[in-house]
C-alpha cells in the first residue's frame, strides 16, 4: 500500500473537484458536533402574592404557553434530526460514489449525480448504520442507566426526609455520586474503545454498499471478509486517518481561538463602552458569522478529504485483490 500516493491523490481530488464540497459541507453542518440546546423550563413556582393582581391568570397562561413552546421546540428538533439523518446519509453515499466513479470511469463528479447516488443507496446505508450503531445506542443507554443507579438509590431516602438533605446523608450521597461518576467514566471509555474498533469496519461496509451495490447484510459480510484479508492495509489507513484527524484538531485550536476570540473581545469591549449587553451581543453575532463560515469551510474540506482517503484506500485494496486473483 502506497500511503503517500493515497494522500496526494486524496488531496488532489479534494482540491480539484468542487462538487464534492457541497456534500462535505452537509456532513460538517449536520454531523460535525451538533449541539442540542433546549433549556426552556418556564415554571416559576415561587411567585409572590403581591405580584398576582398585576398579572391576572398568569399561572394558567404560563402553563399554556410553556406547553406550546415545548411542543414547538420538540417538533423543530425532531424535524432537524430527520433532515440531518437524511442529508448526512445521502452525502456519505454521494462522496463515496462520486470518487469511485471518478477513479474507475474517469467520470467528473457533479452535484446532481451525487444526489442521485446518495438517494439510490439511502435506505441501505441507513439500514447499515442502524444495524452497526443501533446496538451502541441501546447498550450505551443501558450502561448509563446502570451508572446512575447509585444516585437513583438515594431517591427513597430523600422522599422519606421530605426532600431535605440532613447531615447524616451527605457522606452517603457523596459516595453514591462518586460511584456514579466512576461508572460513567468506565462506560464512556468502553464506548470510545468500541467505537474505535467499529469505525474502520463501518467505513469498509459503506463502500461495499455503495461501490459494489450490495445489500445491508451482504455489505457487512463481504466487508468483514475484505478487512480480514487486508487487515494490515486497513489498519494502516485507519492509523493514517487518526493521525491526520489529530493533527487537524490541534491545528484548528489556534485558528478557532483567533477567529472566535477577536469577535468576542470586540463584542465585550463595545458592550462595556456602550453599557449595553444587547449591543455587544449584536456586534459579536455580526463579527462571529465570518469566523463561523471559515471554520465550517475548513471542516468541509476535511470531511471531503477524509471520505476520499477511505475510498481511495478501499479501491487500492480492491485493485490489489483483483490483481492477485488474475495472477492466480
Amino acid at each position: 500500500m502506497d500511503y503517500g500516493k493515497l494522500l496526494s491523490r486524496s488531496f488532489e481530488v479534494t482540491r480539484k473537484f468542487r462538487a464534492l464540497w457541497l456534500f462535505g459541507f452537509l456532513l460538517a453542518l449536520f454531523s460535525g458536533g451538533t449541539s442540542g440546546g433546549g433549556g426552556g423550563g418556564a415554571g416559576n413556582g415561587g411567585s409572590s402574592r403581591g405580584a398576582a393582581p398585576n398579572l391576572p391568570n398568569i399561572g394558567g397562561l404560563d402553563a399554556q404557553v410553556g406547553i406550546a413552546i415545548g411542543i414547538a421546540v420538540a417538533c423543530v428538533i425532531l424535524i432537524a434530526i430527520i433532515i440531518g439523518i437524511l442529508l448526512v446519509t445521502i452525502s456519505r453515499g454521494a462522496l463515496i460514489g462520486l470518487v469511485a466513479e471518478l477513479e474507475t470511469n474517469q467520470t467528473a463528479p457533479t452535484v446532481r449525480r451525487g444526489f442521485s447516488i446518495g438517494a439510490a443507496r439511502f435506505w441501505k446505508l441507513f439500514g447499515l448504520a442502524l444495524l452497526v450503531y443501533g446496538p451502541f445506542v441501546l447498550i450505551g443507554g443501558g450502561l448509563i442507566l446502570v451508572a446512575v443507579l447509585p444516585l437513583l438509590a438515594a431517591i427513597p431516602t430523600l422522599i422519606a426526609n421530605s426532600g431535605q438533605i440532613v447531615d447524616e446523608m451527605i457522606p452517603r450521597l457523596l459516595a453514591l455520586g462518586l460511584g456514579s461518576l466512576a461508572l460513567l467514566i468506565c462506560v464512556a471509555f468502553i464506548l470510545a474503545v468500541a467505537a474505535l474498533i467499529v469505525r474502520p469496519l463501518f467505513e469498509i461496509f459503506q463502500r461495499e454498499c455503495v461501490i459494489e451495490e450490495r445489500g445491508v447484510l451482504d455489505s457487512i459480510r463481504e466487508g468483514y471478509r475484505r478487512v480480514r484479508a487486508n487487515l494490515g492495509d486497513v489498519v494502516g489507513i485507519y492509523v493514517l486517518t487518526i493521525a491526520l484527524g489529530f493533527g487537524f484538531g490541534i491545528a484548528m485550536i489556534p485558528v478557532a481561538l483567533v477567529l472566535v476570540g477577536i469577535p468576542a473581545a470586540l463584542a465585550i469591549a463595545i458592550g462595556a463602552a456602550t453599557n449595553s449587553a444587547a449591543v455587544g451581543i449584536i456586534i459579536g453575532s455580526v463579527l462571529g458569522l465570518p469566523a463561523l463560515i471559515v471554520l465550517l469551510a475548513l471542516q468541509t474540506l476535511y470531511q471531503v478529504f477524509d471520505s476520499t482517503l477511505w475510498t481511495e484506500g478501499y479501491l487500492a485494496i480492491r485493485a490489489k485483490a483483483a490483481s492477485a486473483t488474475a495472477i492466480a
